[in-house]
């Protein structure tokens, strides 16, 4: 990120490698598996768009690959995440946007807010998912809570045209899927 140092991200890639070829087999309960799936999702973004001027090209299926190892080995949400937009661009997979919905309820669940914010955006619109303009509303609303500190004004976006769609008995229904997932949270 060039925190300190200038930004290199091929001698990134390279860390990121050692790490995941060294701890792929970390248990994913012990307190590091997060430190491991973190350099799984960071070579999935790098085989995703490539690293310019090295030797490391754009390969959506090995990204793919990693995500998902990620995803199902460590469950780790930010790869659930980036695996569903996967299926849901069609670029490394097949898309299927039903895969995704699975695959970003599952990091939505976990906190992961893009996931809340796309899985939102899905119910509303029913696309890989029975319509459920409620449910969604309360994804979306979770998700644009969690942006306004990071600065993503598409979730802001697609939380504001969420208001516009829905209904007043939707946004009812939706405050009160939200209390009751913040008092399942809590738990």
């Amino acid at each position: 990120d060039g925190d300190g140092v200038k930004a290199d991200p091929y001698k990134a890639y390279q860390y990121f490698s050692q790490v995941a070829a060294n701890n792929a087999e970390t248990s994913p309960f012990l307190p590091q598996a997060r430190f491991v799936a973190n350099a799984f999702v960071a070579l999935g973004g790098y085989h995703l768009h490539g690293i310019p001027n090295t030797e490391v090209k754009a390969d959506p299926r090995r990204a793919t690959q990693l995500f998902r190892y990620a995803a199902t080995y460590f469950g780790d949400a930010d790869a659930q995440y980036q695996l569903a937009r996967i299926y849901l661009e069609g670029q490394g997979a097949q898309k299927d946007p039903r895969v995704a919905a699975r695959w970003l309820y599952s990091a939505a669940n976990k906190g992961q807010y893009r996931a809340q914010a796309l899985l939102g955006q899905m119910m509303i619109r029913g696309e890989g998912v029975p319509k459920q303009a409620a449910r969604g509303l309360m994804w979306l609303t979770l998700a644009a809570d969690a942006a306004k500190e990071r600065g993503d004004e598409w979730i802001k976006q697609a939380y504001e045209d969420a208001i516009r769609e829905t209904s007043q008995d939707d946004r009812i229904v939706a405050r009160n899927y939200l209390e009751q997932h913040l008092r399942a949270a809590n738990r």
